[in-house]
């Protein structure tokens, strides 16, 4: 909502105004920033979380002795998403309200939550892990306990991934079919959402696993990383075919750039270089990790008003 819609103001149906009207504008939202890394940080840390869990539940016993260290990889991310959305919202308050109660008619009030759960139950599991790990050095009254620590922790992981599934699939105010004018036909956005932020989760995971010395872990990466990014092409292509006339209005040669980053740096020579051994991959999963900023920020501003 802009000045001259506070100033000059007109009901949103006939006969019925809007409860904003003669209201000062809390905070006017910084499309070109916060947003834009309040979304890679929260599909970053929702696909990290869901790829961590499919490695664990199903993958071999090495993704085991990683779990730990993405749950708190994974935790990290989230609370700097919070944070990120707190500022967004520009009213703490209003994130408070937002807690209160459930909406479920309301895309915003589930996706709040379904955050909210997801980083409760993602800090628990990391703080149970890391406080059984203590005892275990220090030889403390809990020692008796570890069993049943190491079960709670499992229990919060899977309530993570549970949470993280559901965050995942929500796109976000920012990012509305219904509600910004540059992507309301865009019926392929929370596919091509899903599928990007799986990619860039497989590829954190290969960075992580690559810096933590567990190379074998990226070899067994390797082939849903080709899944993924096959899969995120292809979404942006439908994608693209759904909002490239607003994006032609919005930009210029920034469109031809966009499809080179996604196509060619962040798709072809991602997949390529995630041949050539644990460097390799971990050099794609940092393609895709910065494709997947340069994406956003392009998806923010095809809703700018023109």
């Amino acid at each position: 909502m802009n000045m001259t819609n506070m100033n000059n103001p007109k009901p949103w149906a006939e006969g019925h105004p809007s409860l904003y009207q003669g209201h000062d504008i809390t905070h006017r939202p910084d499309w070109g920033n916060i947003i834009v890394w309040d979304a890679f940080f929260n599909n970053l840390t929702a696909g990290f979380m869901v790829l961590t869990g499919i490695a664990w539940f199903a993958g071999p016993p090495l993704f085991a002795a990683i779990l730990p260290f993405a749950l708190t990889l994974a935790l990290l991310i989230v609370l700097v998403d919070l944070a990120l959305l707190v500022f967004d919202l520009g009213d703490p308050p209003r994130f408070i309200h937002a807690m209160r109660i459930l909406h479920f008619t309301s895309p915003l009030s589930v996706g709040v939550w379904g955050l909210a759960c997801y980083a409760t139950c993602l800090g628990c599991a990391v703080a149970v892990y890391w406080l059984s790990v203590f005892s275990v050095a220090t030889n403390d009254f809990l020692g008796p306990y570890i069993g049943w620590l190491d079960i709670l922790m499992r229990l919060f992981t899977v309530l993570a991934f549970i949470g993280a599934v559901v965050v995942i699939c929500y796109k976000g105010v920012a990012f509305s079919c219904t509600s910004q004018p540059g992507v309301k036909k865009a019926r392929w956005l929370t596919s091509f959402m899903v599928s990007d932020a799986l990619l860039m989760g497989c590829g954190l995971y290969a960075i992580l696993a690559g810096c933590l010395g567990f190379w074998d872990a990226c070899a067994y990466l390797l082939m849903p990383f080709l899944i993924l990014e096959v899969a995120r092409t292809v979404a942006f292509s439908l994608l693209w075919m759904e909002t490239s006339e607003r994006a032609r209005r919005v930009y210029s040669g920034e469109n031809t750039l966009l499809r080179i980053w996604v196509y060619l740096i962040g798709g072809l020579l991602a997949a390529v270089l995630a041949f050539f051994g644990v460097y390799g991959i971990c050099a794609a999963g940092a393609l895709v990790l910065l494709t997947g900023v340069f994406e956003r920020y392009w998806l923010i501003g095809i809703t700018k008003k023109i």
